[in-house]
């Protein structure tokens, strides 16, 4: 079927076909609620009437939108399109790992071990909620423009349960990839993500495969058989710590693998520090173990050479037995104080040696006070770190626009506080400012290019109408900020348009108040003012029927000739001229009259057992062109809870899901 131009759910039109899976087709689409570019995934025609395949693709999309982490690409909205199931996911320009180590075969090391320790960091997450990828492999991880790696694709993700053996009935992922105890059809556990993992990073690091076959079954055998080759064998930069940590990840043995992926970030962020960690190289597996050897049996003796060994002590013995009767009292006392003068030595060179340990382990009771290093730069603030015996560590590089970049932003102590000497201070590095450039939106030949310009630049778009004697009407005039201007990410970019002459016809329209007006008359005004009016009704027993209720626009803007206007009009109850996307809403109010009480709402229910946090803030807010931006709901909540919150049924708003301010959803009424 072809899908260019379609638009999904009355929201996602399809651009451009970007790539295809075996489940599912890709495609970039643009949202025309938020004007964003996005990634569609489209079930394939073949599998959209088998149950089986939909279910599967239904839990990629709960899986994976419980989940929020830099390191895993986000999910939008989830829906059915008449038939054809959906995933609206982030859109990542970039390429895929695979398609990396295709072009360059093996990666550097270090370069390695950056990309598994942002995989490990998002498995990490999703493993916290009890969410297994089950098919890791480099064609799943998408690498952006800026060296981001992104998870994608949880096509066969579950949810841990106490049932995990086998899903679907069948081993499923990509057999050079996934571990032994998932090849053989058994219990899959966040351990089989990190032997994944590890087959990813042995790849990286040597440019092929640990397990090669003719077929499947041939690859699955070796799996659960043999023993790779170790990496440093393969490429002789592997330094010995990341070869015992790629070794230690690919263990058949679930148990001699690392706990949690959480643990092998930590590894490879050691190995980043010192390739030489011995600490790293420890916690990885050891091939170190002795060879099978005989041990001959302790106290035989067999050789002459031994036999008159022996036979030459016990003569020797007889002689000194014979010596000790002529030894003298005077000489006893000399031994004596021979033997006491070194045990005094002795003691009190443990003393001094005992000092120096402690010393040495334990570091000198020397405290000093932390100084102010804030606005010196990383350069500065070290140099009179280290004159203190204290050291200096940095723990991010973030936005500022109050320090220059290279210079220290935050320190962990304040100033005056007490350290050892030693220890360490940590500190936050500006990476500069928190400024933008102000794209030229002047000659682009339409407002909506030129919103999309102004909000790719991280800033904000408004604009506002005014006459001209020159500029055609619906041209932009001007911008302000001017072009090339520098100011704060998020500031206000407001665009001019021309109305054309005020003398003549401009081409805009003021939209009238029409509220109040029976529908044929308030139809009338528009069509007079060159307007289109399009009718949706509302249910109420308390005004009068065919009376406008609302209107979107509202009067006193300017509109282009031609445009929609939304005339909300009030039904009697039952009267079967209701809209019927209303027919699962609430007609809510106490029926005093007011409009504001006259709003039909619809349940939103949320699910809160996947939250993190045991208590948090749940917020609810609803975003359409009649109600505008506003709270619907905002209340504290426990892990677990089951929610259902009423909001504004508005046809086309979205509702989005805030946990303490974070958005973690989004979906369309």
């Amino acid at each position: 079927m072809e899908m260019i131009g379609k638009v999904l759910g009355n929201r996602y039109e399809i651009i451009e076909k970007i790539g295809t899976g075996g489940m599912a087709t890709v495609y970039k689409a643009k949202c025309r609620v938020l004007n964003r570019f996005v990634a569609v995934k489209i079930l394939k025609d073949e599998f959209a009437n088998d149950s089986e395949f939909i279910k599967r693709f239904q839990v990629e999309a709960q899986a994976a939108a419980s989940l929020s982490h830099p390191n895993i690409v986000s999910i939008f909205d989830v829906g059915d399109d008449n038939g054809m199931h959906y995933i609206v996911m982030e859109l990542i320009e970039g390429k895929t790992l695979k398609d990396i180590i295709n072009e360059k075969g093996k990666l550097p090391w270090k370069d390695a071990v950056k990309v598994t320790a942002q995989i490990a960091s998002g498995l990490s997450q999703a493993h916290k909620n009890h969410i297994v990828h089950r098919d890791i492999k480099p064609h799943n991880i998408l690498i952006t423009k800026d060296g981001v790696a992104k998870v994608t694709d949880f096509g066969i993700a579950k949810a841990v349960s106490n049932s995990t053996i086998n899903a679907f009935g069948s081993t499923i992922g990509s057999v050079h990839y996934f571990s032994p105890e998932h090849a053989r059809g058994g219990y899959t556990d966040e351990k089989s993500d990190i032997y994944s993992l590890g087959v990813v990073l042995y790849e990286m690091c040597t440019g092929q495969l640990p397990f090669d076959g003719e077929t499947p079954v041939a690859v699955a055998l070796k799996h659960l058989q043999e023993t790779p080759t170790e990496p440093m064998k393969l490429n002789s930069n592997i330094p010995e710590g990341l070869n015992a940590v790629i070794m230690k990840a690919m263990q058949k043995e679930t148990s001699n693998r690392y706990n949690s992926a959480s643990e092998m970030y930590e590894d490879l962020m050691k190995l980043l520090k010192n390739p030489n960690d011995t600490s790293a190289k420890t916690a990885g597996y050891s091939n170190s173990e002795f060879p099978t050897q005989k041990i001959p049996v302790i106290g035989i003796t067999n050789t002459k050479d031994e036999v008159n060994k022996k036979n030459t002590i016990e003569q020797d013995d007889d002689n000194m037995g014979k010596s000790k009767k002529r030894v003298t009292k005077k000489m006893a006392m000399v031994r004596l104080l021979v033997i006491l003068a070194i045990g005094v030595a002795l003691f009190f060179v443990c003393v001094e040696a005992g000092k120096f340990i402690s010393t040495m382990i334990l570091g000198t009771n020397t405290v000093v006070e932390v100084p102010n290093i804030i606005g010196y730069s990383k350069e500065e603030a070290e140099q009179i770190l280290t004159d203190l015996g204290l050291k200096l560590e940095v723990e991010a590089n973030i936005e500022s626009d109050e320090y220059p970049e290279g210079y220290i932003v935050y320190q962990s102590q304040a100033e005056g506080y007490e350290l050892k000497t030693g220890a360490t201070v940590g500190v936050r590095v500006s990476k500069g400012t928190n400024k933008v450039t102000v794209p030229d939106v002047t000659s682009l030949s339409s407002t909506t290019a030129a919103k999309m310009q102004i909000e790719i630049a991280g800033l904000v778009y408004k604009e506002e109408f005014e006459y001209h004697e020159i500029v055609s009407s619906g041209d932009i005039i001007r911008q302000e900020p001017e072009v090339n201007e520098e100011v704060s990410k998020g500031s206000e970019v407001t665009v001019y348009i021309s109305k054309g002459p005020a003398s003549g016809d401009s081409g805009f329209v003021l939209i009238p108040s029409v509220i109040g007006l029976k529908e044929d008359e308030a139809r009338q005004v528009l069509i007079e003012k060159n307007l289109i009016p399009k009718v949706t009704y509302l249910s109420t027993s308390s005004k009068e029927p065919g009376i406008v209720i609302g209107q979107t626009p509202e009067d006193g803007s300017y509109k282009t000739e031609l445009s929609e206007v939304v005339l909300v009009v009030s039904t009697m109850p039952g009267s079967g001229t209701e809209d019927s996307g209303e027919s699962s809403s609430e007609q809510t109010g106490n029926n005093d009259g007011d409009d504001e009480n006259l709003v039909a709402k619809k349940e939103v229910k949320i699910n809160l057992e996947s939250a993190t946090k045991s208590r948090f803030n749940l917020k609810v807010v609803l975003e359409g062109t009649t109600v505008g931006k506003r709270v619907e709901y905002d209340a504290e909540h426990r892990r677990g809870d089951q929610v259902s919150v009423y909001v504004t049924n508005e046809p086309g708003a979205i509702v989005r899901i805030y946990i303490d301010d974070e958005l973690t959803s989004e979906m369309p009424l």
